[in-house]
């Protein structure tokens, strides 16, 4: 555990080629915060997927609200994932992620576009619709849900940390997406503590009002900059750090010993005219190919 005085970054906020999550306490205990970079992640998402720069923007987002709601949790979770549906031509928006720092996810509709050809915003790409957050550990699954706020996933976020939670949370998220690939990616929430001191409250509140996008803050300064613009003047203390990574849980013999299950006229309709039936993992667009004597009983 490691103290950073007003004004430094330190190591552990140095630019680096490894996706990580740091949170800590700042304002002598009286916030809790947690900062994510994920460029890397969401960049894999975005070519596994080939999403378009308003699908990545909006996946990007919600793995980032996943990854600092996991790490920023009070309880020791295995797994946890955030699931955003609206009415918007996105559908569905879904990232997972684990204890170990695995994240995956999808995007219901991955080659939005607005009809004009100009970018959507995220949250007329999203809708109206249901925030659901499913938290899964030894003892169980705890799944609570709040209706989207405003669509942009951040202040959705928020919303569901005040009327789940009871916390009175920032959550400030952005993903820098181009047709060519994503500049950055990434996040950070901080939470008021019920006792905060009042001076410490407001010095959160004038940065946070004075930080402007996210996004450009990210490509220009890394995560380093966001969290010296959000916790400007305030103590830090670092708690604990996390590497992250995109990959998937799906595996090979458990898709096969699902798809053997199937009844054998359902399986021949599925296979190709060399009788291989192919399968695509949703989450990570794995591609299995399984031949007619792989899937027969035996």
């Amino acid at each position: 555990m490691g103290r950073l005085e007003p004004g430094t970054s330190g190591p552990p906020f140095s630019r680096s080629t490894r996706d990580r999550l740091v949170h800590g306490l700042a304002g002598l205990g009286d916030v809790r915060w947690a900062v994510a970079d994920l460029g890397g992640v969401v960049e894999e998402a975005r070519r596994r997927h080939d999403l378009s720069p308003i699908a990545a923007s909006a996946l990007g987002r919600t793995m980032s609200g996943a990854a600092l709601l996991m790490f920023l949790s009070t309880k020791a979770w295995e797994r946890m994932v955030v699931d955003v549906r609206g009415d918007g031509p996105l559908g569905k928006v879904t990232a997972e992620i684990d204890a170990s720092g695995n994240l995956r996810g999808l995007v219901g509709e991955p080659r939005v576009e607005s009809a004009d050809g100009e970018r959507l915003s995220i949250a007329a790409a999203v809708g109206k619709g249901l925030l659901r957050v499913r938290r899964e550990g030894p003892r169980g699954a705890h799944e609570s849900q709040v209706e989207l706020a405003t669509g942009e996933i951040g202040l959705d976020l928020a919303h569901y940390l005040e009327q789940s939670e009871q916390t009175s949370s920032a959550v400030m998220l952005g993903v820098l997406a181009r047709s060519e690939g994503v500049a950055a990616a990434g996040g950070m929430i901080v939470e008021l503590m019920p006792a905060a001191r009042e001076e410490h409250v407001a010095a959160l509140e004038r940065n946070i009002a004075a930080l402007g996008g996210v996004s450009p803050l990210l490509e220009r300064s890394g995560v380093a900059g966001l969290v010296e613009a959000v916790l400007a003047g305030l103590d830090r203390e670092i708690l604990g750090e996390q590497e992250l990574r995109f990959r998937c849980r799906c595996r090979r013999d458990e898709l096969r010993q699902r798809l053997a299950t199937l009844p054998e006229d359902d399986r021949a309709s599925l296979a190709d005219e060399q009788g291989r039936l192919v399968a695509e993992c949703a989450y990570c667009a794995a591609r299995y190919v399984f031949s007619t004597t792989e899937l027969a009983p035996s």
